[in-house]
């Protein structure tokens, strides 16, 4: 063999091909984890995001509802009956506030989980085991979130003034 040829040796390009194996698997791992982490947390931000909105429309028409009937089943949570303190209606806040997920309440299997008429001067909107969960269920793995929430409201002067009069 002549001293000034190139080129590569077999062990050489061997060496190298291993190498580069080694490096693309290690990279391609730490991607395929990295995108299996962000699906997860995106999914549990969802989730508590979309907690975050029902409870904020729950705590608006607590304050501004004399009287509405809260129903939660498997697909929705809905306000029905929203009446201020002369019981006229206020559509405004009837609906279905959230329909995108899947919901539970006291881990029942009935349904509806609570369908009640609360006065939101005398009644505290309990909700201590509402848990919104995701529909699409990954490695069998159902994601949830737990939502323990209680909503008063304050009883202003007026409101006590009435509620005495009322009581007398």
């Amino acid at each position: 063999m002549l001293k000034n040829e190139d080129g590569m040796t077999l062990v050489e390009v061997l060496a190298t091909l291993l190498l580069m194996t080694l490096i693309t698997g290690i990279i391609w791992t730490t991607l395929s984890i990295a995108t299996k982490f962000n699906v997860s947390e995106t999914s549990a931000l969802r989730l508590q995001q979309e907690a975050n909105y029902i409870i904020a429309e729950l705590q608006q028409v607590h304050r501004h509802c004399y009287s509405y009937r809260l129903t939660i089943i498997r697909d929705e949570v809905k306000v029905a009956e929203c009446k201020n303190d002369t019981e006229t209606s206020i559509p405004k806040y009837d609906g279905v506030i959230s329909g995108k997920y899947k919901y539970r309440f006291e881990d029942s299997g009935e349904s509806p989980y609570i369908n009640k008429l609360y006065i939101s001067p005398k009644d505290n909107l309990e909700l201590f085991d509402f848990v919104v969960i995701d529909p699409v269920k990954r490695n069998k793995e159902e994601k949830a979130v737990k939502v323990p929430t209680t909503i008063s409201r304050y009883l202003t002067d007026v409101m006590q003034s009435n509620k005495a009069q009322e009581g007398s």
